[in-house]
């Protein structure tokens, strides 16, 4: 496949770059490269993180019962079905992920649960916002308005067209943001490892979960690969609406960008939020 004219994920790395490390590179990362995150920070964040799956999954519901999907058979696939596929695999990997979270705080002894054990198994029991990381409750913010298409009044007001074109490209824009911090930050955390066979997991300060479990799986080329569809199929699908436009081009361009760029600055300030000091 045929690289992509314009890549607005490459505009939007390097336009917002030092964002980007603040929520990419953090002390908690590097900790947990070198062994020396405790149990208890680790069982801290691994909780809110469940808790993010959480607010994924319900995100990605809203998203899929939001994507028109052609009614009439393509010749190729649609970037919507495409984007379908992608979601469902996501959510099929994510409660995965969470079933891994818990065997490996078995395993470890770690504790995941936010709030005391009377309070989470209470019928309806909902962890309030001052018990959740910063970062955590932006996040859930902005997943509450992923699925949603913009209204005729907002695109007035911000000056689009009353059907512009990609509604779900806030949506998508936002799992592949946070899915490619996620990829960077673990890849940045296994980059600072000492090489392999220098340190003996057993002896770190959480037992070795980190870096025998969850470093190399959230680094992995099969994650990078599976963030990476996700990228171009967002950059395709705009590079088709830029070619449709013809010579209205550069206007949709712009377009395109005063829809994400606001957005993906308040995703990176979550996501630089989501790491607690140490």
């Amino acid at each position: 496949m045929a690289s992509p004219k314009w890549s607005l994920t490459e505009h939007l790395l390097s336009k917002f770059q030092d964002d980007f490390v603040k929520a990419t590179q953090h002390p908690f990362l590097l900790a947990a490269a070198e062994g020396r995150l405790p149990k208890d920070a680790l069982g801290r964040w691994l909780s809110n993180d469940r808790l993010y799956i959480h607010s994924y999954i319900r995100a990605a519901g809203k998203l899929l019962a939001n994507i028109d999907l052609p009614q009439a058979v393509p010749g190729l696939e649609s970037s919507e079905t495409q984007l379908v596929d992608w979601l469902i695999e996501a959510l099929a990997a994510i409660r995965k992920e969470e079933r891994l979270f818990i065997e490996v705080a078995n395993r470890y002894d770690l504790d995941i649960e936010l709030g005391t054990q009377s309070e989470a198994c209470a019928v309806g029991a909902r962890i309030p916002d001052d018990a959740k990381l910063p970062g955590l409750v932006m996040i859930e913010g902005i997943f509450a308005g992923a699925g949603q298409s913009q209204s005729d009044s907002d695109l007035a007001a911000a000056g689009l067209p009353p059907t512009a074109p990609l509604p779900w490209l806030e949506g998508a824009v936002t799992f592949w943001g946070t899915e490619r911090c996620y990829l960077d930050a673990w890849s940045w955390a296994k980059s600072k490892q000492s090489p392999s066979g220098w340190f003996n997991p057993k002896k770190d300060a959480d037992g070795g979960a980190l870096r025998n479990e969850f470093i190399p799986n959230w680094s992995s080329a099969g994650f990078s690969r599976f963030v990476g569809r996700l990228g171009s199929l967002i950059d395709f699908a705009i590079n088709d609406q830029l070619e449709k436009a013809g010579g209205g081009a550069e206007e949709l361009k712009q377009s395109f960008l005063d829809r994400i760029e606001g957005q993906w600055m308040s995703l990176l300030a979550a996501e630089a939020a989501f790491w607690p000091d140490v």
